[in-house]
């Protein structure tokens, strides 16, 4: 499943006739400051297309806007005081079409120590790559084209065919994500009647493979405490807060061992990881196999002479 479907998923269930007079979207807003009263919340918006500002009160104000949160630095700190640097990069994007000799669903694995590639394939989408690799200097990372720093990481592995179909591809790509990856760390995800969500709060980063289902689950959570609390906010925060975090502290602790099936740091974790992923490819295998002769039907017996 691919994040677009869940913001579409998401934009749907909230513009539905019955609810649409309820709910209301801009976009192109940016808070630019925030101050707290004993009531209310006062934020002073910025519309970007048009630069005009005005200020409105609110009850509660939810930051969800990423890893690298404004909402964060203007309530709690500059980013390096709750960002956790992996020392490792990630560049993302959406193949035109799949590697040649593959099916759309199949999903592939080229992996080094300390560089690795996937291809995940999706049944209703064209595959999508991911590539990542462990680096030192994450700054310089982001001194010249992208592209050319992926290309110069995977130097040596374009032998694979995998390998230079996606490297190619993310040449044509009309777009990508390439970023270094970290951790959000908070010892609080609110201050007041300013609550932060999602990766703006906790980031677990890629490799948990955890940041939509987290993030969907925090909110769902949110909007529990608050019915359940309908007069005081701070039970209602403190409340979401004690239930949602052991789950993200297991999430965020398990990233680390998913980081080495990812990306291996040596040569003998990579050996080993091919070792417990071809195991795991033969149990899947087996009991895909035994599920479908259970549910095949019996051949019928032809009738006695």
């Amino acid at each position: 499943m691919l994040r677009s479907d869940i913001e579409a998923a998401l934009w749907q269930s909230i513009s539905g006739d019955e609810i649409e007079d309820s709910v209301e979207v801009r976009f192109a807003t940016t808070p630019v400051e925030i101050t707290e009263g004993a009531d209310e919340v006062r934020v002073l918006l910025e519309d970007a297309g048009t630069r005009k500002q005005y200020r409105e009160d609110f009850d509660l104000v939810v930051g969800a806007d990423g890893m690298r949160s404004t909402m964060r630095r203007m309530m709690f700190g500059p980013d390096e005081d709750y960002m956790v640097n992996w020392k490792s990069m990630i560049c993302a994007f959406q193949l035109k079409e799949q590697v040649p000799s593959y099916q759309e669903s199949d999903s592939i694995i080229v992996a080094r120590p300390r560089r690795a590639m996937w291809v995940f394939g999706l049944d209703d989408h064209a595959p999508c790559a991911w590539l990542t690799y462990r680096t030192e200097d994450i700054p310089d990372r982001f001194a010249g084209p992208s592209i050319e720093q992926v290309r110069a990481v995977f130097a040596g592995m374009e032998d694979e065919p995998v390998v230079r179909h996606v490297l190619d591809s993310l040449e044509q790509a009309p777009e990508h994500v390439f970023d270094s990856i970290h951790q959000v760390k908070m010892p609080r995800w609110s201050a007041g009647r300013v609550v932060l969500m999602g990766d703006a709060a906790w980031c677990m980063n890629t490799y948990s493979a955890m940041g939509s289902s987290s993030s969907l689950r925090g909110g769902a959570a949110l909007g529990v405490a608050l019915r359940e609390n309908p007069d005081d906010l701070a039970a209602a925060l403190s409340s979401w807060e004690k239930g949602l975090r052991p789950y993200i502290t297991r999430q965020q602790r398990s990233a680390r061992i998913k980081q080495q099936r990812f990306v291996p740091s040596n040569r003998a974790v990579d050996v080993l990881r091919s070792v417990v992923l071809e195991a795991i490819r033969k149990i899947v295998h087996r009991r895909m196999t035994a599920r479908f002769a259970a549910s095949a039907d019996p051949v019928p017996s032809l009738p006695a002479r």
